[in-house]
């Protein structure tokens, strides 16, 4: 009986080895990746001035990037790279270019692999690669000094990936998370920490890589990316960075806490 009571403890956990292997890898790109697709020749309907423009990366890459300018170009003060969530297309993450168009910003957003108009197979290098590659097209308009890295939830870790890779004056965080391995198991804690992952983005591991100035934001009520995982990286920061906690804030409204434009003005200024 011993034996098969050892035989069966053991045949269960491999199970659950393998089923949690399969949403850890097999199945990550479905949890983590919400697109919506857009039609080639999708119009879109911003009143500001802004161009559509594809950028060709490695491994099949087509990445889809609206750039909105500043109506004022003698007062123009940089641009912003914007690296957005897990959700949607550039139809809702162009909107974002207002607040920093007020601020004297161009705006520079894409699309991921997937995603909107971008096409080509995703992997972690793959879209690490087209973060770069938006950079560098930045980087031909502007010098790094003008340059602001804005990453919000996922896209936070393309964020860390270009101002690791680079020099740019200042890199804004929102709800960011360390990791995803650390992510995961702040919802299962419970969870041997045996799993693998197919997409990692370690953003403790990136975060001492990366020189310029760090603004971090998070709340307290994020569901989604929870306050003691984006906490995580605050060990990490240099001395001269802000971590931001604003108290009732949750994944999808920081922007309209007052002290979160005070901070975003006063860290550009």
């Amino acid at each position: 009986m011993t034996v098969i009571w050892i035989t069966g403890i053991f045949l269960t956990l491999l199970l659950l080895w393998i089923i949690g292997n399969l949403f850890t890898a097999l199945f990550q790109d479905y949890f983590i990746f919400l697109p919506k697709k857009l039609a080639s020749n999708f119009q879109f309907g911003f009143t500001s001035d802004f161009e559509e423009i594809f950028i060709s990366t490695k491994n099949n890459g087509h990445i889809h990037a609206l750039w909105f300018h500043t109506p004022n170009e003698t007062a123009k003060k940089g641009i912003v790279i914007y690296n957005h969530g897990n959700k949607d297309n550039l139809k809702r993450w162009g909107h974002y270019h207002y607040y920093f168009k007020k601020l004297g910003y161009d705006f520079l957003v894409y699309d991921y692999r997937g995603f909107g108009k971008s096409t080509g197979p995703a992997s972690e290098d793959n879209m690490y690669t087209d973060a770069l590659a938006v950079y560098k097209k930045a980087l031909d308009h502007y010098p790094e000094e003008k340059i602001i890295v804005y990453g919000r939830s996922m896209g936070s870790t393309f964020a860390c990936k270009m101002a690791a890779a680079h020099q740019p004056a200042g890199l804004i965080l929102e709800t960011p998370f360390s990791g995803m391995k650390d992510l995961f198991y702040s919802y299962y804690p419970f969870f041997p920490k045996i799993f693998w992952f197919k997409y990692t983005f370690d953003n403790k591991k990136l975060l001492p890589e990366i020189h310029c100035p760090i603004l971090i934001f998070q709340g307290t009520r994020d569901r989604i990316v929870p306050l003691s995982c984006t906490k995580l990286l605050q060990p990490i920061l240099k001395k001269e960075d802000r971590f931001i906690i604003l108290k009732n804030g949750n994944h999808h409204n920081l922007m309209h806490f007052e002290r979160y434009g005070v901070e975003v003005e006063e860290f550009l200024r």
